[in-house]
């Protein structure tokens, strides 16, 4: 059903005062962990808290119109990062899922797993149960759904000329780690935005469970409450919460967590929380006169996100996107194929395909050189590509033109962030210090990216196909490509690896949680979303965050003997 329909929360007033298990967050990982574990035993309560609202209306479900862009931030929670010294002192938006759901309601729709090398690395790095293979029956496919446009075709054959391989199934092990690809989309077969929302809490399922999985939106987490009298003993007991109105009537309350509390609020979100909860680097929670639980300089720390620049092209108008802002009329006539016939524009995400590279494989003329036959092992972590080409079929409105975009994004960064605090009120948005293009690994990354951008361009005009350049660099020389960079690099929301899975005294990136996400030193307190990667994945990370959610819940309920 496309239209609205009613959903089974819980007000706050109406919470228990305690719950077996607690899972502060219900976005992409949230969702998953909530119908895990109240799935397990009928006699085991789940409490959800969401900082966001439900926002469970038809627009929500259609697939081009649910993406963040063109809802103006009601579904999302959009702020500015730090000013960036290395991007002209530019400060980023940040964006993320401000409702039940989370970014799983508002991102592409990707559906991408990552190569098998990419996990094998976390597993080759001592992460026991990590590696690709573990996390194989965590991952599904949902469904392909695509519109396909002209600009597809020429992108493709412009691939093949510059020497990469069509990758028939991006998704399977058995395909080479580079090439030019068809994206998977999380879509179902009725045409609507499959998220972890609509997948694992259906309103039919929560009322059917309403017993003991209870959902509260709109509401804050002001701290984790934990007791022990020495390092040694400490325990996360409950959590205090707070409706985000903050209105007389709606006084903090401390819910009992009696079995686990489970963080899983987001790379931006996780390490906030612990860190109001006294958990986090000393000097900076003294700064704020925040009493220091614990000690942990890697909360917070070890920031990864996909940097990217946009390369922006002219193209006909009615092989863009950009249709729809032009000719408003399209979106009616859109709409209602969608509406009665389940096609049209607002099926399609804003992209179809994306390219692949390795850049140590790229020749002096920026083609992808002749592979050897280990250059095409998709299981050995340095096949693992570093850059993704994202042909996106749109510009900027500025130029009020059909458009095409090379997005150019690092993968595979060497440079990392910060998330801090900027006072001890859980309502205010966190300080991101995002320290893009940091290192010249990352630099010299994009330079080449580029490059194939451009050939990738040159290869498409070879074709006879009308494209020209809106704003691209001057030439390409290192300063040129350097330039533009620093003016146009910008996130693609994949934030990562602030609550790092990783050894408590690793030298270089301290952890904070174990190999089975529990927070180092205090009992009964886990981690489970993006911000545990070890590393940030050459993917985009939906499918990744889905998996490191069902593995949570497995591990808690072999803990707790629950698991069917």
């Amino acid at each position: 059903m496309i239209f609205n329909t009613s959903y089974p929360l819980t007000a706050f007033t109406a919470l228990a005062d305690s719950y077996d298990y607690i899972t502060l967050g219900g976005g992409s990982a949230g969702c998953v962990l909530a119908n895990r574990l109240s799935a397990a035993d009928p006699h085991t309560s789940v409490l959800v808290i969401e900082r966001g609202d439900i926002s469970n209306n038809w627009m929500t479900r259609i697939p081009l119109l649910s993406t963040h862009f063109p809802s103006n931030g009601s579904r999302s929670h959009v702020w500015r990062s730090a000013p960036q010294k290395l991007l002209n002192n530019r400060a980023i938006e940040m964006v993320r899922g401000n409702l039940l759901g989370g970014s799983s309601r508002i991102n592409g729709m990707i559906y991408t797993r990552g190569v098998p090398g990419e996990y094998n690395s976390w597993a080759a790095a001592g992460r026991r149960g990590w590696g690709y293979d573990d996390l194989l029956p965590q991952k599904q496919t949902l469904i392909v759904n695509i519109w396909e446009i002209n600009q597809s075709i020429m992108v493709t054959q412009a691939t093949s000329a510059l020497g990469l391989p069509y990758v028939e199934d991006l998704n399977s092990p058995l395909e080479p780690p580079h090439g030019c690809t068809k994206i998977h989309y999380n879509i179902d077969s009725k045409g609507r935005r499959s998220s972890t929302f609509s997948a694992f809490l259906p309103p039919k399922l929560v009322r059917e469970r309403q017993s003991r999985l209870h959902i509260c939106t709109g509401t804050v987490v002001l701290r984790i409450g934990i007791i022990g009298e020495t390092a040694a003993n400490l325990s996360a007991e409950g959590v205090w919460i707070q409706k985000k109105d903050q209105s007389s009537l709606n006084k903090p309350r401390f819910i009992q967590a009696k079995r686990e509390v489970i963080v899983a609020a987001g790379p931006i979100g996780s390490p906030q929380i612990l860190m109001l909860s006294g958990i986090g680097p000393d000097d900076h929670l003294r700064e704020h006169g925040i009493e220091v639980i614990k000690d942990m300089p890697g909360v917070g720390s070890n920031l990864q996100d996909h940097p990217t620049v946009s390369l922006e092209f002219k193209v006909p108008v009615w092989d863009s996107f950009t249709q729809i802002v032009l000719r408003p009329w399209v979106i009616l006539k859109h709409l209602f194929l969608y509406l009665f016939f389940g096609t049209g524009i607002l099926l399609a995400p804003f992209f179809e395909l994306a390219i692949f590279l390795q850049s140590r494989l790229l020749d002096e003329t920026y083609r992808s050189g002749s592979f050897k036959k280990e250059d095409l092992d998709a299981s050995l972590p340095e096949n693992c590509p570093d850059i993704e080409i994202m042909p996106i079929s749109a510009v900027d409105t500025k130029y009020r033109t059909g458009g095409l975009s090379f997005f150019t994004v690092v993968l595979k960064p060497s440079s990392t962030g910060t998330v801090r605090l900027v006072s001890k009120d859980p309502f205010d948005s966190p300080q991101v210090d995002l320290q893009y293009l940091s290192t010249e690994n990352d630099c010299e990354i994009v330079r080449r990216g580029v490059r194939f951008s451009l050939r990738l361009k040159d290869q498409i005009v070879a074709q006879g196909y009308p494209i020209k350049n809106i704003n691209v660099p001057d030439s390409n020389s290192d300063e040129d490509i350097d330039r533009f960079a620093r003016s146009e690099c910008r996130s693609t929301y994949h934030y990562a690896s602030t609550c790092r899975m990783a050894p408590e005294d690793d030298p270089q990136n301290p952890g904070v949680v174990d190999d089975r996400l529990r927070v180092h030193g205090i009992q009964k307190l886990r981690v489970a979303d993006s911000s545990i990667f070890p590393d940030i994945v050459g993917a985009h990370p939906a499918a990744a965050t889905v998996a490191i959610a069902e593995k949570c819940a497995d591990m808690v309920l072999q803990e707790h003997n629950q698991l069917l």
